[in-house]
């Protein structure tokens, strides 16, 4: 059986992985990794580092990452690319159809402009990319027996269509004052403080929501469809069951209970959609002239596609850590996992 065709959702091998590693200039089963054990951000430490945790802000942890663009991309949505306010007052099929063709472009932009530069013309060739095998093709496991075209289906029916009616519900809500409202003229501090607390939350949501949909009977009527992908790209992000997209697509819940702004609800979502395609991209960065220019895809989550039982969240907020799922990315984590698969899914 060749690479493309072995399968793809066993839970207890090691994916076809045996004897992987064995040229020295490889380091173990991984093209390349960051520097092992992973450590969490400062954010949770005990006792406190305020320097370390401003400075982590104030760099890759926020202002020179993904989550600046997002914000960015939320005011640039909602200053030119959405129709007026009042109009979200009442359900209609122009503006949730206008709403529905956004997201759909922004993702054929972002996962579909990520897959292009890093997987067909491969623009960063393997320089931080962790697994050196390529997307599968001639697979039954996928619809069309191909991943790529299986995770674009997935990603853009029933991805976008959640994505979506999550979405517009809360612009629904926000025109009917059914919810806190808080614009930066009225509260400043605290306009620019939800974007952190937002992330925090869209982190430990996932966490949570992530772990009950490694519960056996959901897992597999619903989670083995995004499990499939093992090697990851960037349209593996939403390539999600709909009940998973359901559940996946709730943590705007946040917004019934703090103040906000429209613009942090487009943010918002932009993390869970948008993240999830910048997730899956298999790199760990964007480089020009072989200096990185902004983090992409984290190797916490790509250990999470090769162990599945372990690092349920992300990097912004310990909860792996703090309950044992957490995998460092060592070999001796690597082996306890194992262990506990093993024992799982006997």
């Amino acid at each position: 059986m060749s690479q493309n065709e072995r399968p793809v959702d066993d839970r207890v091998s090691d994916f076809g992985l045996k004897g992987v590693g064995t040229d020295p200039k490889l380091k173990g089963p991984w093209n390349w990794h960051p520097d092992l054990p992973l450590e969490m951000p400062p954010l949770f430490d005990w006792p406190l580092r305020p320097l370390e945790t401003i400075k982590f802000l104030l760099g890759k942890g926020f202002l020179i990452s993904q989550f600046f663009l997002f914000a960015l991309l939320a005011m640039v949505t909602w200053f030119y690319f959405l129709p007026p306010l009042n109009q979200w007052a009442t359900f209609s099929v122009d503006w949730i159809v206008h709403v529905f063709i956004l997201n759909t472009v922004l993702s054929l932009l972002v996962a579909g402009g990520l897959h292009l530069y890093f997987h067909t013309w491969k623009k960063q060739g393997t320089v931080h990319k962790y697994d050196r095998r390529e997307l599968a093709r001639k697979n039954k496991a996928f619809l069309f027996n191909n991943q790529v075209l299986d995770n674009m289906f997935w990603s853009l029916t029933s991805g976008t269509l959640f994505w979506t009616g999550w979405q517009v519900l809360f612009m629904w809500l926000y025109a009917n004052g059914l919810l806190p409202w808080s614009a930066f003229s009225e509260n400043p501090i605290w306009f620019i403080v939800a974007f952190i607390v937002i992330a925090i939350w869209e982190s430990m949501h996932f966490y949570f929501v992530h772990r009950m949909i490694h519960w056996p009977p959901l897992y597999r009527v619903a989670h083995a469809l995004h499990h499939r992908n093992v090697v990851i790209g960037p349209w593996s992000g939403l390539s999600m069951h709909p009940i998973e997209h359901f559940i996946y697509f709730s943590t705007p819940i946040i917004h019934l209970i703090i103040a906000s702004h429209p613009i942090h609800l487009f943010y918002h979502m932009y993390i869970t959609a948008l993240g999830a395609y910048t997730g899956h991209v298999g790199y760990e960065d964007y480089q020009v002239k072989g200096k990185s220019v902004i983090g992409v895809a984290n190797f916490f989550h790509t250990l999470h596609h090769r162990y599945f039982e372990c690092n349920y969240g992300t990097p912004m907020m310990p909860w792996d850590k703090w309950l044992g799922t957490m995998h460092n990315g060592s070999a001796e984590d690597t082996a306890l996992i194992n262990q506990r698969r093993a024992k799982m899914y006997q």
